[in-house]
């Protein structure tokens, strides 16, 4: 686990590579995003930064690559954060990485924050992105792992494979698939984890649309008591104003409590953005604001 002060050095570090993306080397490849958050829960200010985002190098010696990603917050004295590492071989369109890369989940939903809300997308993440960032983020441990990735034209397939030998001594198992076809896309994914004999499994869904004009989308979750022992299902839309501004709104219902999110960003410069946002729920908590800065890339 890295500290806050690395988290910070690295956020800064990332700032002028997204503000810059289009003049990386050749070969290097960004996405993610840094922000600067400022929440009012309850009446009360809280305020931090988060970011999530990866760093791939191209094959350089013979299929030879390497990627790097960083997730974590720095929020009102909780400090949590996570490094990944993977020696990469492409072999035309297959790629397959060892060492501590990413799980494939990640890579397999659209379904964005809640009002925006960046911090609580963190609670929110196992339903679409499994448990190795949860594990990872809150533990000592490195999960050692393999990934293997293939890239069909409108399909695109994962498979990762995690082990966490301390503690739960647990093996983490990820499948995602993706399809995309004009404005449409559809995607699946299932995580298994076994802990000490202890198990669970989740599947998740989606299916939606995206133009120039609008998204919409829908997504499907189901977890047994290894996750959350529930299913939630979320709809989601965004409608674009003008290419830099976005309105959006979402719905996310897990199992009797019913959160609710609106917002608008606006990306004002090289994938600066501003953004403007409302999170509530029908009985779990009281509304909360959110006001962000941040660089997406």
């Amino acid at each position: 686990m890295i500290k806050k002060p690395v988290l910070l050095v690295l956020a800064a570090l990332a700032i002028p590579a997204t503000a810059n993306a289009q003049s990386l080397p050749d070969g290097v490849a960004a996405k993610g995003y840094v922000e600067y958050e400022h929440l009012t829960p309850d009446g009360d200010d809280a305020s931090g930064i988060n970011g999530d985002f990866d760093v791939s190098i191209a094959p350089f010696m013979g299929g030879v690559g390497l990627d790097f990603g960083l997730i974590g917050l720095d929020f009102e004295g909780t400090s949590e954060s996570a490094l990944f590492g993977a020696l990469t071989y492409h072999v035309g369109n297959h790629k397959f990485s060892v060492g501590v890369p990413r799980s494939v989940l990640k890579d397999h939903t659209r379904m964005p924050d809640v009002g925006g809300v960046r911090y609580f997308g963190f609670e929110t993440g196992l339903i679409t992105d499994g448990i190795v960032d949860i594990a990872y983020l809150t533990s000592d441990e490195a999960p050692l792992g393999v990934r293997y990735d293939g890239d069909f034209g409108m399909v695109k397939v994962g498979a990762s494979y995690h082990h966490f030998s301390d503690g739960a001594d647990a093996d983490v198992f990820g499948l995602g698939a993706t399809y995309t076809r004009d404005i449409w896309f559809a995607s699946a994914s299932v995580e298994h984890f076994d802990a000490d004999g202890h198990n669970g499994t989740l599947f998740h869904t989606e299916i939606g649309a995206k133009t120039d004009l609008y998204e919409a989308g829908i997504g499907l979750s189901n977890g047994d008591d290894g996750y959350f022992d529930d299913t939630s299902i979320m709809a989601w839309g965004s409608y674009y104003v003008m290419p830099q501004l976005a309105l959006n709104a979402s719905v996310l219902d897990v199992g009797s409590t019913t959160i609710y999110g609106v917002g608008a960003d606006y990306t004002f410069w090289n994938g600066a953005y501003a953004q403007l946002g409302y999170l509530d729920s029908d009985d779990a908590f009281d509304g909360i604001w959110d006001v962000s800065l941040g660089w997406k890339f």
